[in-house]
């Protein structure tokens, strides 16, 4: 289950092929990090039209990812959104400033939870496109 914390716009993935990239805080790269810190890294995965494209795995030095000037940090910079179980609130403030969406769920295997939201996306697309 999705808690769209401070999604605000989805993006259109099946018709505009825009790329988007969300990062998964994981340290095996199957389950999702209890919380968002620390985490032995990122599981980023791009989606285009719908489906993912490309995943890698992107080890965070240490836990402290969240300073402005911290080379984890930079490790996200191209990501959209960050899919989390918990996170502190300076974190998840820090993220939105950066222009990068924070998603909560309680699901913890990351397969689930890109599939549940490509399909969340795809019908958020289907109703804006379709409806009269």
């Amino acid at each position: 289950m999705f808690n769209f914390v401070y999604s605000n716009l989805l993006l259109k993935l099946s018709k505009t092929g825009k790329e988007m990239k969300i990062a998964i805080p994981t340290a095996d790269g199957f389950t999702i990090n209890q919380h968002f810190t620390p985490a032995k890294g990122f599981l980023v995965s791009t989606i285009q039209f719908g489906e993912v494209v490309e995943q890698e795995m992107r080890s965070t030095p240490n836990s402290e990812i969240l300073a402005s000037e911290d080379e984890s940090y930079k490790k996200l910079v191209d990501c959209n959104k960050v899919i989390v179980r918990e996170i502190e609130s300076n974190q998840s403030n820090f993220l939105q400033l950066q222009k990068i969406d924070v998603i909560k769920t309680d699901e913890t295997i990351i397969t689930k939870v890109l599939m549940q939201y490509i399909k969340i996306v795809m019908q958020k697309e289907s109703d804006t496109c379709c409806s009269p």
